[in-house]
């Protein structure tokens, strides 16, 4: 009878005639050679639930005695454990994977919020003082004119074409209200 055991990604598949059989890799504990010719494979559930295999019917893979097919047994197992297993070097890596992830989170949380800020409902002062430029002050409810705690829109009308800028050219709130008139407005 031929049996081929072959690499199945997490698990070992071990074919046995039209028997096909496929155990975890996790789950084996040991791999030995035991009166000279056969294969044990301990999955740990005792001497009933482990996998005897025959060497002298493996076909797959090919080995020269049963110690180089233990030995090819157990380098599939090790193919495992560096493809995916909880080493340190790969918890490191997924670490610093999810620091990356962190730090793009909060920037697009600070992104979500610096737009949020920006979307102004109504202004909290307006000076309408000169007749072709309208200053709108934004800030929180009670904000001091004299802080620098503003988002500041110059509003122009030249030759009936308005002009919308914001002082030093974004909506930050950075501005003082009472500087408005000497601020640069882009």
């Amino acid at each position: 009878m031929s049996v081929q055991i072959t690499n199945n990604g997490a698990s070992l598949k071990i074919v046995d005639g039209t028997d096909t059989r496929i155990i975890m890799k996790s789950q084996i504990l040991e791999i030995a050679v035991i009166k000279t010719n056969v294969i044990r494979i301990d999955i740990g559930k005792g001497a009933l639930n482990n996998v005897f295999i025959n060497f002298a019917d493996v076909t797959v893979p090919v080995a020269a005695d049963p110690g180089a097919l233990r030995d090819a047994i157990n380098d599939m197992l090790a193919s495992a454990l560096t493809a995916g297993s909880a080493t340190e070097a790969h918890q490191l890596e997924e670490i610093a994977k999810l620091n990356v992830i962190s730090d793009t989170t909060g920037q697009i949380k600070n992104s979500v919020t610096s737009l949020d800020s920006k979307f102004f409902i109504e202004p909290t002062l307006i000076d309408e003082s000169n007749p072709l430029v309208i200053y709108k002050g934004y800030a929180l409810p009670a904000a001091d004119p004299a802080a620098a705690s503003w988002a500041i829109q110059k509003i122009t009308n030249t030759s009936e074409v308005l002009s919308y800028k914001w002082a030093n050219g974004n909506k930050n709130f950075t501005n003082v209200w009472n500087n408005r008139l000497a601020l640069a407005y882009a």
